[in-house]
């Protein structure tokens, strides 16, 4: 898959415009605060139907409009999958110099799509092709899409549930399906809690079974996840930073690992007067915890601010490594000024450990050494006050 152009109407401060996109790599060069990250933002909703930056949609619009739309032309692989992804080893980690792609090997490419997104007075209208899409969840495997940005370093630095966050991401996006276990176990959870504050005990035995069998379906696909994960991260870490010291993911469920659905369901009785003063359930997967761990310690507890960026941009490499060893495809990548907080040498090796993907979009600032980066086909564009014009 990939954006062969991207139309713009009332988006944020972007200017009205239809902007070509038809090349492996787009590079948008600008100022800060021009537009270059709303472009990718743009890229990334028509991808998702939602923002990375915001959860409310009434920020998209252009200051002083009620409605604006995003559509973009999508080229579809033929066969919804990439041969020569699956089964190859990884990207290597020291710089190495490009090999070509094999022509006779490249998928074959289907028909153009067409996704749009419409807000008008408050509503947000998702189609393809036409047909409305109901569910975002439809979105997920259609273009694969991975964005790397300055706020990912709450994923290393920040509260659990931004660990948690991105580790059902990663699952969402190797399975769909698993959207509907969290939005299942969500519910279960508000029901549960909903009963705590209104003291309705008898709701509790009922409440207690469906957040188990649930709960525990959620730890059995986290550790999985997390096994494979962590053994993807801890090689790219050592290779992109140079590190001689292993760092790895450790999970730490709130159930114990592989309980049985009787002991959960104990674990759940004994904590109802807990949970009954308290107005909240205290365990279950929604308090599970994610550590970086080095050497036996807690990463975060001693690693510089530096440092600790680094390490996200490694989980989003192993996160789009991990799609694409599973499911056999190249995803989209949106880089958002995250180069220019490399060193050369790390630079080289973040741009090598990346995996295959079908298409880059790169925002840069003028005074970044890009051209080094370019490839034969890379479509460069200079953004200024929210116009997006070729490089002349």
């Amino acid at each position: 898959m990939s954006f062969q152009s991207v139309r713009l109407y009332n988006y944020r401060n972007l200017a009205n415009a239809t902007v070509s996109t038809d090349a492996s790599e787009v590079f948008l060069v600008g100022e800060n605060g021009q537009g270059k990250s709303n472009f990718l933002e743009a890229v990334y909703v028509l991808c998702y139907g939602s923002s990375f930056r915001t959860r409310t949609d009434g920020l998209l619009p252009r200051q002083g409009t009620t409605e604006c739309s995003l559509s973009g032309q999508i080229q579809t692989d033929d066969t919804g999958s990439d041969p020569e992804v699956a089964g190859l080893p990884a990207a290597p980690l020291t710089a190495a110099e490009p090999t070509e792609p094999d022509p006779a090997a490249a998928p074959k490419h289907g028909p153009l799509t067409e996704h749009t997104v419409r807000w008008r007075d408050g509503k947000k209208d998702i189609t393809v092709d036409g047909e409305t899409i109901a569910d975002r969840r439809d979105l997920v495997r259609t273009v694969p899409c991975i964005v790397f940005c300055h706020d990912d370093i709450q994923f290393v630095r920040g509260a659990p549930e931004m660990q948690r966050y991105f580790f059902d991401q990663t699952l969402s996006l190797d399975d769909p399906l698993f959207i509907d276990t969290l939005r299942a176990y969500r519910k279960i959870l508000r029901l549960r809690n909903s009963a705590l504050k209104e003291y309705q005990t008898d709701l509790l035995p009922v409440y207690d079974q469906q957040l188990a069998a649930t709960g525990l379906e959620i730890q059995r696909r986290r550790r999985e996840a997390v096994d494979t994960f962590s053994r993807t991260f801890a090689g790219l870490f050592r290779g992109i930073s140079g590190s001689s010291h292993d760092l790895a993911v450790d999970y730490r469920p709130s159930w114990k690992k592989d309980p049985p659905l009787e002991k959960v369901l104990a674990v759940l009785e004994s904590r109802h007067e807990m949970d009954l003063s308290l107005g909240t359930t205290t365990t279950g997967p929604h308090r599970d915890r994610f550590r970086f761990v080095m050497d036996g310690a807690d990463y975060t507890q001693t690693a510089s601010t530096g440092q600790l960026r680094l390490t996200s941009l490694v989980l989003r490499v192993a996160q789009a490594r991990f799609f694409s060893d599973r499911a056999g495809r190249k995803p989209l990548l949106l880089l958002d000024d995250v180069l220019l907080e490399l060193d050369p040498t790390r630079r080289e090796r973040f741009l090598h450990a990346l995996p295959a993907f079908r298409q880059a979009f790169f925002t840069l600032l003028p005074d970044e050494q890009f051209t080094g980066l370019r490839k034969a086909d890379t479509l460069v564009y200079r953004v200024h006050n929210g116009r997006i014009e070729p490089e002349a």
